[in-house]
């Protein structure tokens, strides 16, 4: 009879619409319209965000090797990706610095219309020269920064799987595999709120961010670089929303 109670309890929960916890959920929130008892997340490495280079130079290499778009296009189109996630890396915009920035680039292109329309030759000959730097990278030198860089990112996404923490109802815990628990911090009196430092980084993560955990006003835990936390966040506090009791039965 009494082997029979896991089962029962794995089909109760079944009914009641509850998911299980799963480490495999540091990549993806799955079941986040469920209830939870438990919601694992994780920090990934910066190398998270340059998806967008590993696929400009598999992009370039391939569509070179078929000469379908000029050398030196697809030149400028690796550096300018390239060189903009070296930018989110190095540079945090805040909603503030992001808005300034965006505001600057526009301004810069009507300025740039504005005096080309004027017929200012000076901008047309800098203009040129840019054009003609013709910046190109041999087929292969793309596909091997691809496949080294593709290399860094499988390898930064491991690391979740064992440095990683699980929100529950009564505590939230840091594990770090083969190890167990690194460190605990009690539910009662904490909060969890999150926060986004770098619009940038929010967009190439899908919605991520920082994941800020306060004990009686005092940041305790900050987990930064989280893919998918705004989705990630109707389970967190759909969770912490509600109150468990747990019952015991007497004999």
């Amino acid at each position: 009879m009494s082997e029979d109670k896991p089962a029962e309890d794995k089909l109760e929960k079944k009914k009641k619409g509850h998911k299980e916890a799963s480490r495999w959920e540091v990549y993806f929130p799955f079941g986040y319209q469920l209830d939870r008892h438990a919601i694992h997340v994780a920090s990934f490495p910066p190398i998270v965000y340059f998806w967008p280079a590993i696929v400009a130079f598999f992009f370039c290499g391939i569509t070179q090797a078929m000469g379908i778009i000029p050398e030196g296009v697809l030149g400028w189109i690796a550096i300018s990706v390239f060189a903009f996630n070296i930018l989110v890396i190095v540079q945090d915009f805040d909603q503030k610095k992001f808005l300034i920035m965006v505001l600057l680039v526009v301004s810069a292109c009507l300025l740039i219309w504005i005096i080309d329309m004027k017929g200012y030759e000076f901008l047309r000959r800098f203009a040129r020269a840019i054009i003609e730097l013709h910046p190109t990278m041999s087929t292969s030198a793309y596909l091997i920064l691809a496949v080294i860089l593709t290399i860094f990112f499988c390898w930064g996404m491991i690391r979740p799987m064992f440095d990683y923490w699980v929100l529950e109802h009564n505590e939230f815990v840091h594990y770090i595999q083969p190890f167990g628990r690194d460190m605990s911090v009690p539910r009662s009196g904490s909060t969890v709120s999150k926060d986004i430092p770098d619009i940038l980084e929010y967009i190439l993560t899908l919605g991520g961010g920082s994941l800020v955990i306060k004990r009686e006003g005092e940041i305790v835990a900050t987990i930064p670089h989280i893919p998918f936390l705004g989705r990630r966040m109707k389970v967190i506090e759909k969770m912490l929303s509600e109150q468990r009791v747990t019952t015991y039965e007497h004999d």
